[in-house]
């Protein structure tokens, strides 16, 4: 499984940075689309599909974005309008969602976004 994680930059890079930590080595599955602010969603949206392409056009895909309405939840959302792609989408995006979707990458959609869904419940507590 592939995930798309689109958002504001530096977020992606700092995501995968702390990804890389936890897990010790390059996560190939993890495609990061960081977002600058002269970006428009027609930009973001074409350069998923670069990357979507390079990845072999994958049937199946998650896709997580940082703010849900922002360029590039918007760019985001624009791509998967044109592109049949069967997908789970997560915004808000953190730590524990994203590590949960890694740690299951070899199941299938459907256990990756219960795994996913509950890490996105249990992954910020107040203390």
């Amino acid at each position: 499984m592939f995930f798309f994680l689109v958002c504001h930059s530096p977020i992606g890079k700092a995501f995968t940075e702390a990804m890389q930590h936890s897990f010790e080595h390059t996560i190939d599955e993890l495609i990061v689309i960081d977002v600058l602010p002269t970006d428009t969603p027609e930009k973001v949206s074409d350069f998923i599909q670069k990357k979507w392409v390079e990845k072999e056009s994958p049937e199946q895909i998650v896709v997580l974005t940082d703010i849900l309405g922002a360029t590039p939840s918007n760019g985001l959302h624009l791509w998967l309008s044109r592109n049949p792609v069967k997908y789970i989408g997560f915004d808000g995006i953190n730590i524990p969602i994203l590590l949960s979707a890694i740690n299951h990458k070899d199941e299938n959609i459907e256990v990756i976004n219960k795994r996913m869904r509950k890490a996105y419940i249990d992954g910020s507590k107040q203390f």
